[in-house]
């Protein structure tokens, strides 16, 4: 139903705008605005010359800077690109490369954004890049030893991307060229006398725009700013994950290759496994030659939640090891072959789901984990990072046309954002909910016993 209400959302909030019939190279949706030189924005006249802004395409340019060239901030530049509003991105990252993280989960509404608003070779990439449908078929619930307990079958309708976040990043970031700008440290931001908003960095230079968007994640220094405080609170539990690199696919839980399995085990330990294996994509990574596709080698990404904070000077892949002495051999070996530099332990973050964009609509606003963050138990960050792009691009482009003021549109922004960004985070929230409980060794029996039966239950019912 979420995904109903989703695609609902998304195809009302661009009505008009698909109407423009220019199209450009990277531009999907949208074309040249027709808006004279001076445009009503947050009650005020957008001042052109004051920002130095070209006219060559629209009659007058509203200048946006993003903070974060996550896969938000890079997914609203493409965004904003694509309607003619002029767009800078700003990274503290010295690289593209220089990121962490795994393989990512996009769902239906997410894909369907960055189909319709990256340039047709940048989405062939993207789908060169990612795993073939066949990766994710179903999600299986395994004991400790590795044996089925539960299957449930993906949505047929669900045609979502599972994606290398490295990757992923790489190729929202091949054609932004000038726009995106790596090596430059957000430090805080003003608000001028004609309304508008320098954005501050350590090597003391400044940029200057109508608006600031903070995509810069779960300890966002804009969204703290606006907020007065924290946007994210920890939840005392520590992600542990790794990447092991897989050659052979027999060395796997034969249910690892048809989609993610969680494993559950007593005292409330459990691990998240997914075979990731950009080999199966349904594209040939050879045919993307203008924007190149970028496949990583097949891996094993697992990850277990933790009560305790691990030292990061400790040795991760000992403990690991340690953690599941007395599971299936198959598992332990899997870890034991994980790649050391891989491993990594980090605290869980989560919004509060009742609070969130806590500050008034205006020139300064955020998106992404910086107003949302969630932990990644949900598989929903990335892509609802993405839908925030979506709706928040829309909006900004409404209001660069003069349609209205950059508060009304802003006000919108938190409208549409708040309810299914709520949820996600409720969402990613229950697995936890469900650990704790299977820490109960009467419970972890009584659910090892039922998933079976619910999963004769679900196969009669297909």
């Amino acid at each position: 139903m979420l995904r109903e209400d989703l695609a609902k959302t998304l195809r009302h909030s661009v009505i008009g705008l698909n109407q423009c019939p220019g199209r450009q190279r990277g531009q999907v949706v949208g074309g040249p605005f027709d808006i004279g030189h001076n445009s009503k924005v947050s009650g005020t006249l957008l001042n052109c010359r004051s920002l130095k802004l070209s006219v060559d395409r629209i009659g007058c340019f509203m200048k946006v800077i993003v903070i974060g060239a996550g896969i938000g901030g890079l997914t609203l530049a493409h965004i904003l690109r694509g309607f003619g509003v002029d767009v800078r991105v700003y990274d503290r990252d010295a690289h593209v490369d220089d990121t962490g993280g795994y393989r990512l989960h996009l769902n239906s509404a997410a894909t369907d954004v960055l189909r319709r608003r990256l340039s047709p070779e940048a989405f062939r990439a993207l789908q060169a890049s990612a795993s073939g449908p066949e990766m994710f078929r179903q999600f299986t619930f395994l004991d400790q030893g590795m044996r089925p307990l539960m299957r449930i079958p993906r949505n047929e309708t669900d045609d979502g991307m599972l994606i290398g976040r490295i990757p992923l990043r790489k190729i929202l970031a091949f054609e932004l060229g000038e726009e995106l700008h790596f090596g430059r440290e957000y430090t805080r931001f003003t608000t001028e006398d004609d309304a508008t908003i320098t954005a501050h960095f350590a090597d003391d230079s400044a940029e200057n725009a109508n608006v600031l968007v903070g995509a810069d994640g779960a300890r966002s220094l804009v969204a703290e700013a606006l907020a007065d405080g924290p946007t994210a609170n920890e939840l005392h539990v520590f992600g542990l994950a790794g990447r092991t690199p897989i050659t052979d696919r027999s060395l796997l839980p034969s249910a690892l290759g048809s989609g993610p399995a969680f494993a559950i085990g007593p005292k409330g330990l459990a691990v998240f496994l997914s075979f990731h294996d950009p080999r199966t994509s349904v594209v040939d990574p050879t045919t993307c030659s203008e924007v190149p596709a970028h496949r990583e080698e097949p891996y094993l990404l697992w990850g277990a939640v933790l009560d305790e904070k691990l030292s990061s000077t400790g040795d991760l892949h000992s403990h690991a090891i340690d953690r599941f002495a007395g599971w299936s051999p198959q598992l332990r070996r899997l870890i034991d072959d994980a790649d050391p530099e891989s491993i990594t332990s980090f605290p869980y973050l989560a919004s509060d789901p009742d609070n969130l964009l806590p500050w008034r609509p205006g020139p300064v606003t955020a998106l992404g984990d910086a107003v949302h963050a969630m932990p990644p138990t949900g598989g929903r960050g990335a892509a609802t990072a993405i839908l925030d792009a979506e709706h928040l691009g829309v909006q900004l482009a409404i209001a660069a046309k003069g349609t209205t003021t950059l508060d009304a549109a802003l006000r919108e922004y938190h409208r549409i954002v708040v309810p299914y960004a709520a949820d996600a985070i409720r969402d990613s929230l229950q697995p936890l909910k469900w650990r704790s409980r299977l820490d109960n060794p009467v419970s972890y029996q009584v659910v090892r016993r039922l998933l079976p039966i619910a999963d004769r239950v679900l196969r009669i019912v297909d």
